[in-house]
Formats: structure tokens, sequence, C-alpha cells
């Protein structure tokens, strides 16, 4: 039974040796970061962590802080993982002094692709995936890893010896060839607000291309929504964000305007631009208007 139990929570890390997961996500200061970018001149070393209040965990970054001289010694990028608040994790990072960003994975896409959170709730769990320079999963392993022996793994794809590896200076930045390829790529949208009569009037714009998804529950979309509106639940949007356009101009609306900001912030973080997020939500929202008993007719 718990054999079982464990099966349908827990699901098995990327294979080694295997094609890495494209991950593409927001740092914690804005940076769009994408593996793809790292492809044929670095590794890169993802940490995916679960707790932002426990000291083991801050204990833990701080070691692979500390080792970061020797990752840039083996042409390597190190980045932290949580679906935390960017703001939070920014806080986090300073708090702690990492020298390496935390990224920002909302609803534990990325996380989930990379099979390195719950298979139940979106969070990310403790574990450690390494992406060699050709794209492939060249370490994965669950738990607290010791960062020691994730630089033994690279250090034998670069072939130096890990007493070579372990003189290299302890203190990140001070390879300049390294610092430039921090933070890769562009500075993503940031989320729009919008309130509803703001909403109605860009739906109105002929030939605007504006799309309104409504992110609520099925009943509470049933019950009432707008006669616009495309219906993807917030916990959908996950798997179903490729039903959209990333060119296409999105507005976000809920019951109050929480979860819309939450699923626009996961559109930008994917690299989605014209992000909008109705504020008040159906709560507030002034246009046409579909109930229940509309619909049944």
């Amino acid at each position: 039974m718990i054999g079982r139990l464990v099966n349908v929570t827990t699901w098995n890390l990327p294979e080694v040796g295997s094609p890495a997961h494209p991950i593409s996500l927001t740092a914690d200061e804005g940076t769009w970061v994408k593996l793809a970018d790292f492809t044929d001149h670095l590794n890169v070393v993802f940490i995916f962590f679960r707790s932002l209040t426990d000291d083991d965990t801050d204990a833990w970054l701080q070691e692979w802080n500390r080792r970061m001289g020797q990752f840039e010694s083996l042409d390597t990028a190190v980045f932290a993982i949580h679906t935390a608040r960017a703001d939070r994790l920014r806080g986090m990072r300073q708090r702690l002094g990492l020298d390496f960003f935390i990224l920002y994975d909302p609803l534990a896409i990325e996380s989930r692709a990379m099979r390195c959170s719950g298979r139940v709730r979106p969070v990310t769990k403790d574990n450690v995936v390494a992406v060699g320079k050709d794209g492939r999963v060249l370490f994965a392993e669950r738990g607290r890893v010791d960062p020691g022996t994730v630089v033994q793994q690279l250090a034998a794809a670069e072939g130096k010896a890990v007493s070579e590896v372990a003189q290299a200076d302890a203190a990140a930045g001070t390879d300049e060839s390294y610092s430039g390829v921090r933070t890769p790529g562009a500075m993503p949208d940031e989320v729009r607000h919008i309130d509803s009569s703001e909403a109605v009037d860009l739906l109105d714009q002929k030939d605007g291309g504006y799309v309104l998804i409504d992110v609520r529950t099925k009943s509470e979309y049933e019950a009432d929504h707008s006669a616009r509106a495309i219906h993807i639940p917030i916990d959908e949007l996950p798997h179903r964000y490729r039903e959209l356009d990333q060119t296409i101009r999105i507005l976000c609306v809920c019951q109050a305007g929480g979860r819309s900001e939450a699923a626009a912030e996961f559109l930008t973080s994917i690299g989605c631009s014209e992000i909008y997020s109705v504020k008040g939500g159906m709560s507030a929202w002034g246009g046409e208007r579909v109930t229940g008993g509309q619909q049944q007719a």
C-alpha cells in the first residue's frame, strides 16, 4: 500500500542522457532565462528547493554558493527554482547572499516537466538536475544533493581532475566570461492591470487581437461569465497554455483579481507579451454577461 501511494505522489526524475526539458523562466530580478541560450557553451545546474523558511535549506543553498568558483571553472551556470513570487525570491537571495539567481516557476509548470515537483500539488521539491552543454541530462538526483557530488560529475564531463577543480576560487563572479551569461535573454513584459471598462474597450477594438480568458472553476464560469470569455481554469493553464498564441494579446479575469494576476504572471514568465489582469474580476465586470440560466436556454 505504501509503495502504491509513493507511486501516486512521486515520479522518476529525467534519465541521464535524455534530452532535457527546455526550461524557460523569469529570474528573481526579472531577466528571462532560457536553457536553450546555454547550449554548446555552458553546462547548467538547476537546484529545485521546497522551503523558503527552513534553516537547513538556507544552509544547503549557501553551500552551493560557496562552491560557485568551482562551477565557474567547469563552465557551469547555476540557478535555483521555486514557485514563490519573484519579490519573495529576490528577498531570499539577498538575505542569503547568493550569487546565483532564483527562477520563478509559477504553478510549477517547468518543475513538473522536469519531474521535480509534486504530482498532485504544484510545489517544487528538493532535487538537483544538471544539464550538459549538449542539452542532455548529465545528473539527476532527489534530495539536498551535496554540490561536491555534482562537481565530480561535471569534472568528468569536462575532462578535468577533481583536485584541479577544488583549487578554484570559491568566490563567485571572478570569471568575467561567465558573469556576462548569468542573465541571458531579454526582460519579460510586466503584467498590466486594467479595470473592467478598459478591458471591454480593448475587446471592442476592431482587429485588435485581444482575447479574454476566464481562469475560474467550471462552476464559477457556468454560473456567470463574459460572453466573450474562453474558459481555461487556472489549474489547467500549465497544460493548456499552448492553446494560446504567445503573440496574442491576452486578458485574464477571475472572480476578484487574485487568480487572474497569478495566471497573467505565469504567461509572462513563459515569454508571452501584452498580458493583462482585470482588476476586480467578474465581481466588477461591466460588460455583457452570460448567466447559468441563459446558457441552459
